[in-house]
């Protein structure tokens, strides 16, 4: 027993029986009240009839009557306004300083036993997703409302990345932009690499070039630490030379070359590719988050991160070294990581920022038209007969597994709240 689960039985009144204080005085609960996340009492406003009065005042809950002391609520001053005092054990009697006895009522008897065996099941649950086995019960209303908050929250907590960015670059949106997109191009394994590198070689450094390509690639390879030995090759050789003059003219220092991850890593996600392929990108020029708060179509949207590799490494995957012939473009499903995980969160947080609903509306959007991640999290939904129809479903069901199902919050969920308000056993 703990006071998550006795603080969810009061705010939904899934008692059985009368309710009578310790003292045997009957309580009538007209208003459980509102529910607090802080410090002080655990829900405020309740308005309940002890006897024959009606008090409107704060509830306390907890496990044992002694954990009222234990907690030390007796010198806090926060407590007091406690009209009663809910617990599963009425283990002694609360007396106040003022020597008045604060009402206990004792839920034990009155916690509804199949509600109870709901909340074990899911505590004990060795499954992932520990509601797995009763999610058919659960309305298709309740998981497509609960999903649209899932998704919201889960922007929000990538949102979080984003200003820390913008706080670095002095509220510049470009730059931040610039510098999370690099970031992405990393795709986890070398994010923290290109992000380093953005830092390093600012936007507005590259744009002075956007009229040479071949200067902005050598840029990006020679700070990326790429251009410090020796090559064979006339590609690698010209990129050596152009940024070795470039360097001294802007007082650029490359980071370490080791920095960059290789190893257990598909060929065409080398940081090789990646560099040319981002370098491209922003030559290219079409590319900013003016362009996309712009009213680009998401077909235009994906034309623009649809880049390809300079031709060398058509047929190279390193300096140097022959590889067999192919097409270095961005896959679909790297541009769709992007559009995930940078373009909507981007486009989110600046509506949400500047209160322009509309393109919050956007990045909804974006999720919606964009296929979702395929990984162990989505698979495991798609088991439980609940497929991600999109990105927008997808992230949702990230979400939700990521803060709620892999810590059993299922008391907060919607999901778990409305399984265990049924009232049939679930066996």
């Amino acid at each position: 027993m703990n006071e998550q689960f006795l603080s969810f039985i009061w705010k939904h009144r899934l008692f059985s029986g009368e309710l009578t204080t310790s003292g045997g005085v009957p309580v009538s609960v007209l208003r459980p009240g509102e529910q607090n996340s802080h410090s002080g009492p655990d829900f405020f406003n309740a308005l309940i009839r002890i006897g024959e009065t009606l008090w409107a005042g704060n509830v306390e809950i907890h496990v044992k009557a002694s954990d009222w002391y234990r907690h030390h609520h007796q010198t806090d001053q926060a407590y007091g306004n406690v009209i009663l005092h809910v617990v599963y054990e009425a283990d002694m009697e609360i007396i106040t300083t003022d020597l008045t006895t604060i009402p206990t009522l004792e839920i034990r008897s009155n916690t509804d036993e199949n509600v109870l065996k709901r909340y074990l099941g899911f505590r004990n649950s060795r499954m992932n997703i520990p509601c797995g086995k009763s999610l058919a019960e659960v309305k298709p209303l309740t998981i497509s409302g609960w999903l649209d908050r899932m998704l919201v929250q889960r922007l929000e907590h990538k949102s979080m990345l984003i200003a820390h960015s913008l706080e670095v670059n002095r509220n510049d949106w470009e730059d931040a932009f610039y510098q999370l997109l690099a970031r992405n191009f990393g795709f986890n394994v070398n994010a923290g690499p290109f992000e380093m590198l953005a830092r390093c070689l600012p936007r507005q450094l590259l744009m002075r070039h956007a009229a040479q390509p071949h200067q902005i690639e050598s840029l990006v390879f020679g700070q990326a630490g790429f251009l410090e030995t020796e090559f064979t090759d006339e590609y690698p050789r010209l990129m050596q030379s152009e940024y070795r003059f470039l360097s001294r003219k802007y007082g650029l220092l490359p980071l370490d070359r080791h920095i960059w991850k290789l190893l257990r890593m598909r060929p065409a996600n080398f940081p090789t590719i990646r560099l040319s392929q981002f370098a491209n990108l922003i030559a290219a020029g079409k590319v900013s988050l003016a362009n996309l708060i712009g009213n680009p179509t998401i077909a235009e949207i994906r034309n623009m991160l649809q880049v390809t590799a300079s031709p060398y490494w058509n047929t190279h995957y390193l300096f140097d070294k022959p590889s067999q012939f192919g097409n270095r473009m961005m896959g679909n499903s790297s541009v769709h990581n992007i559009i995930i995980n940078t373009v909507a969160p981007f486009l989110f947080y600046y509506g949400r920022q500047r209160r322009e609903d509309e393109i919050c509306e956007k990045a909804f959007a974006l999720l919606r038209e964009t296929p979702s991640e395929v990984n162990h999290i989505t698979d495991e939904w798609k088991r439980l007969g609940v497929p991600s129809d999109s990105a927008y479903t997808g992230q949702a069901l990230i979400g939700l597994y990521n803060d709620l199902c892999s810590k059993k919050k299922c008391l907060i969920c919607a999901l778990g709240t409305e399984i265990l308000r049924k009232n049939e056993s679930i066996g």
